[in-house]
């Protein structure tokens, strides 16, 4: 449990700032996410991605997870925001980090939605890597304090920052995927591109996962979109069959990186008074 007299510092000015920025940043990202559905001239997400060819890209019923993970980061910026939690130390380790990568994934949706088509996919790229970086940093700075939240708000606080930064993880390999098609392949759905980024993602991954205490709900959403690229390459009529076999072979990566040898996390104020 938490240390309750660590909950009397005094408020700053930046506790008001990161409190008031998550609270309307994590519903800001699913409207501006939704700007193709109820305007014209905004792209949609499907569009953006129909743009250019994409051998990791998974089908389109695996993106129905950000549902939960735009319910679940809502619920997160009011937590948060309560006056109770405006001084406590989880949330002010990691509230700057999640209003950043919420700020960069806003930017994300409008650059989706509008940019032109000629850089449109270097925009979402380019900045989908700060707001990567943002939620890898809270979600491994957040397993420092698990034992000092409760189980309720584990679940509205530390769930959702992890399936945002797992999610995220991959989809920025994703996104740069045509852009490594253009430099090596001429522009070309390549195999072995393809097969390169995936490790690279993989590789991340589970380097985040180790570090953040062997966050299994971290790992969730990218094991959700590489079960369903392997569908899309090993069922029905294969596409790539290689690509299938390595989405599942990084599944069981995953998940062995997420069991074997797990760390127990030291809560942020055992690691001070230790």
């Amino acid at each position: 449990m938490r240390n309750e007299g660590m909950m009397h510092a005094s408020a700053k000015a930046s506790d008001y700032i990161r409190q008031s920025a998550n609270l309307v940043l994590a519903p800001a990202m699913w409207g501006l996410s939704s700007l193709g559905f109820f305007s014209d001239t905004a792209r949609t997400a499907g569009e953006f991605s129909d743009m250019s060819a994409n051998l990791l890209v998974p089908p389109g019923p695996a993106f129905a997870i950000w549902f939960p993970i735009f319910v679940g980061v809502i619920a997160y910026g009011v937590l948060q925001a309560l006056p109770r939690n405006r001084t406590r130390p989880v949330f002010r380790a990691v509230g700057g980090w999640t209003a950043v990568g919420f700020l960069h994934i806003c930017g994300w949706a409008l650059i989706t939605a509008y940019a032109p088509a000629e850089s449109v996919q270097w925009g979402t790229a380019l900045i989908f890597i700060p707001a990567v970086a943002a939620f890898i940093v809270a979600t491994v700075r957040f397993a420092r304090f698990i034992n000092d939240v409760t189980a309720v708000e584990r679940l509205m606080s530390w769930v959702p920052i992890s399936l945002i930064a797992g999610w995220c993880s991959l989809a920025v390999f994703l996104n740069w995927t045509p852009i490594a098609y253009e430099a090596f392949a001429g522009g070309s759905a390549d195999v072995m591109s393809s097969l390169l980024i995936l490790a690279a993602a993989l590789g991340l991954v589970v380097a985040v996962c180790r570090a953040a205490a062997c966050n299994k709900v971290y790992i969730l959403p990218v094991v959700w979109g590489l079960a369903w690229l392997a569908g899309r390459h090993l069922l029905g009529t294969p596409e790539v069959p290689v690509i299938g076999w390595a989405s599942l072979a990084g599944i069981l990566l995953l998940i062995a990186s997420a069991l074997l040898r797990p760390r127990v996390p030291i809560s942020g104020y055992d690691r001070r008074m230790g």
